[in-house]
């Protein structure tokens, strides 16, 4: 089933002895049905002369016509049809849902046109069809139907009427408008960092570049932390070095570009939990760069975990003043345990009071963060809410992380990102941005490579 929807503007039934958009259209398309879309002008042009009925009636005898009077007198206006005319065509397709809507592109008003034109290119159920002039220029100079014209002398009069008469429509692919919608759906998606969405989106477009699909598709492995996979599509963009670290370094840094994708997009349940793995293997890196005390080697192997003993640490260089300070600092006594990250801060703590650290000056550069200075409780705060939100069904947000830590999560991140780089220099500032240059380059793309 076809079910033609026309808006009814002057050229209509008949200009210059030739069918107007709305009658060409029904002319070699046949539909089963049509929808006829009045504004208040057009309205009383049919009551008072029932010319665009009767033209229907004259090229296709007995074809079912529904008429609609939207009653919109500024006709001028894009927000006139704001809902109203997307509304009855989506009706027409819910009553229909089996039927093809075609679309008449070229009648009514400007505003019409371009509302009609862009919901062709989201709906597979509409058609959208252009019907150029007689002339295939501006027919702007011919003058249109006047109200008291004879209705059948005009009817009469139009050549299209003639067997040999040209078929002047047309199907528009109507490409910049369904870039421009696809363009700002991706970006919509890739402003809030869904990638996934956003690639899904566009890999199977024909009117988005490649250039395009390589950015997101490779923002999308890399904000899943699939490295490998994202450095396998670009190491490098614009001569820039996309991964300037290596191992634990590059590690640590793509883990903390999804921590700040989760509080950006306020996923903060997801971004308190990140937080102790984040610290333990910051922390270990720090360890075995700056530590005199090789802790992480004293550990042993029992029954498949590394467990530092409290009795070997009681046998190594500086270890029974370590023993002595964590039985001081902690409500009991050390015992056999693993390595946390709450358990290397206070071995930071512990060489920043008894020379423990190969670099003084790095080490109290270090512990001299908000985060880390020994003088703040923010380190077991931190500890106590991640461990509530892994083991818990709680709401986190931003007030209640400020109101259980001390910290906003901008100063968290701020620590993070300045403790990363007392490690590994000034290239750590550089990529807090990341992700903001990589979403300006998928716009900058999806604009230059038309």
């Amino acid at each position: 089933m076809k079910i033609l929807f026309s808006p009814i503007g002057t050229t209509d039934p008949v200009r210059n002895c030739r069918d107007g958009a709305c009658l060409h259209i029904l002319r070699h398309y046949h539909p089963d049905k049509v929808v006829l879309y009045f504004t208040d002008e057009m309205e009383k042009r049919e009551r008072n002369t029932h010319m665009y009925t009767l033209g229907i009636e004259h090229v296709q005898p007995g074809c079912p016509v529904e008429s609609l009077y939207s009653g919109i007198v500024d006709a001028h206006l894009y927000d006139a049809y704001l809902h109203d005319l997307p509304g009855h065509v989506l009706k027409l397709h819910q009553t229909y849902p089996e039927a093809e809507i075609l679309l008449n592109l070229s009648s009514g008003t400007p505003q019409i046109k371009v509302v009609l034109a862009i919901m062709s290119t989201e709906y597979a159920w509409c058609r959208g069809i252009q019907v150029a002039s007689p002339e295939h220029r501006s027919n702007t100079n011919n003058i249109p139907v006047q109200d008291e014209e004879d209705v059948e002398e005009m009817l009469a009069c139009n050549e299209d009427d003639e067997p040999d008469a040209p078929n002047r429509c047309e199907e528009p692919h109507l490409e910049i408008l369904r870039f421009y919608r696809e363009k700002y759906e991706i970006m919509s998606l890739v402003n809030q960092y869904e990638y996934m969405g956003a690639w899904a989106f566009c890999k199977g477009s024909h009117t988005i570049s490649a250039q395009t699909k390589k950015l997101i598709q490779f923002a999308m492995y890399r904000s899943d932390l699939q490295t490998k996979a994202a450095q396998q599509i670009m190491r490098k963009y614009r001569g820039q070095a996309l991964f300037p670290f290596e191992r634990e370094g590059e590690s640590l840094t793509e883990y903390l570009l999804t921590m700040q994708i989760h509080k950006e997009k306020k996923q903060y349940a997801s971004f308190m939990v990140q937080i102790s793995p984040f610290l333990y293997e910051l922390f270990v890196t720090y360890a075995k760069m700056n530590l005199k005390i090789p802790l992480l080697n004293y550990r042993e192997k029992v029954a498949g975990r590394r467990i530092l003993r409290r009795q070997t640490l009681l046998q190594k260089p500086q270890g029974p003043e370590l023993i002595a300070y964590l039985d001081h600092v902690w409500p009991q006594p050390f015992y056999d345990s693993e390595l946390s990250f709450i358990l290397l801060y206070q071995v930071f703590c512990f060489a920043e009071q008894f020379d423990g650290a190969k670099d003084a000056e790095k080490h109290h550069e270090f512990m001299t963060d908000p985060l880390m200075n020994s003088a703040n409780p923010y380190m077991d705060k931190l500890r106590k809410l991640r461990n509530n939100t892994a083991h818990e069904i709680i709401n986190v947000t931003e007030e209640t992380i400020q109101k259980r830590t001390g910290l906003t999560p901008d100063d968290i991140m701020t620590s993070f990102w300045n403790l990363l780089s007392i490690i590994y220099g000034s290239p750590v500032n550089r990529q807090r941005m990341a992700y903001k240059r990589l979403n300006q380059w998928i716009g900058e793309s999806l604009l230059t490579n038309l």
